[in-house]
């Protein structure tokens, strides 16, 4: 009953994967494409005069109303947050020059650690890339942490959501130009 059977398996096999989410993310990192996606983020940048506009300004009628208006306003001026964002980050180098310091040595220190072949000796040891790439990075954040970078990433962290929060929880949204939305703002009675 024990027959044999001969099957052929040469051949190639060519496997790709589709990234998702923070892969695909970090790939575009790695790529070098993030300045593109942060320069195409900015180039939907609304005019600021409609981003401050002091007349559209009210207190929402209904908590339901209050989200739509949440979320309506962080899709429609999410370029011009990423800019308040940005500009509370530059405010905070500008006023701590011991970070701006720490800042530009890392990122000089990561140009040259990447520009070529290094060889680092310890002693009679050579550190492999690996064992470089540890050092600098604990030689970074070590940098880091002696010029207060916790504390004003949290500084920045919270003083972006407070003013991302009231601008878009009090901006009216229905103050804007339509949009193309499949499905337009409704509003519940």
């Amino acid at each position: 009953m024990a027959e044999n059977v001969n099957i052929d398996l040469s051949g190639e096999i060519n496997a790709t994967t589709e990234k998702k989410g923070l892969q695909k993310l970090l790939q575009h990192v790695r790529s070098g494409a993030a300045p593109a996606l942060v320069l195409g983020l900015l180039s939907s940048r609304r005019p600021w005069t409609q981003f401050i506009a002091t007349e559209n300004f009210k207190t929402p009628a209904s908590i339901p109303r209050l989200t739509r208006r949440f979320y309506r306003n962080i899709e429609y001026f999410q370029a011009n947050y990423l800019v308040v964002f940005l500009g509370l980050f530059a405010y905070c180098l500008i006023t701590s020059p011991l970070l701006l310091i720490a800042m530009v040595a890392s990122f000089f220190g990561y140009r040259k650690l990447t520009s070529g072949p290094n060889t680092w000796k310890i002693g009679n040891w050579e550190l492999t890339k690996t064992q470089q790439y540890a050092v600098y990075a604990a030689a970074s954040m070590a940098l880091c942490w002696l010029a207060g970078a916790g504390a004003v990433l949290f500084w920045v962290l919270g003083a972006t959501v407070t003013v991302v929060a009231l601008h878009a929880s009090f901006f009216d949204a229905e103050s804007l130009p339509p949009t193309d939305e499949q499905f337009p703002m409704i509003e519940q009675v």
